[in-house]
């Protein structure tokens, strides 16, 4: 059986427009997962005060916690799994 963990790249991630969010993509023993944070939850973590978060903002605030987000989505995608 394969492993359920997922790995992730560190600077691979980019921004989508139409989902309002930024993608990074995870690895699996049995291929690449595709992961989304929002603009909204992206904002909430640098700051619960802003209206509202651009592009470029999110990309940059992606980057600075990315191994607190890799972290999390790694856990979520775990206990999805069972």
């Amino acid at each position: 059986m394969a492993d359920a963990s997922v790995r992730f790249e560190f600077g691979e991630c980019e921004w989508l427009a139409e989902r309002g969010g930024v993608l990074f993509l995870g690895r699996t023993d049995l291929g690449a997962v595709e992961c989304l944070i929002t603009g909204e939850a992206l904002m909430e973590m640098l700051d619960p005060e802003y209206e509202g978060i651009d592009s470029e903002t999110a990309v940059e605030t992606f980057i600075e916690l990315e191994a607190d987000i890799h972290r999390i989505a790694r856990r979520g995608f775990v206990r999805r799994l069972g």
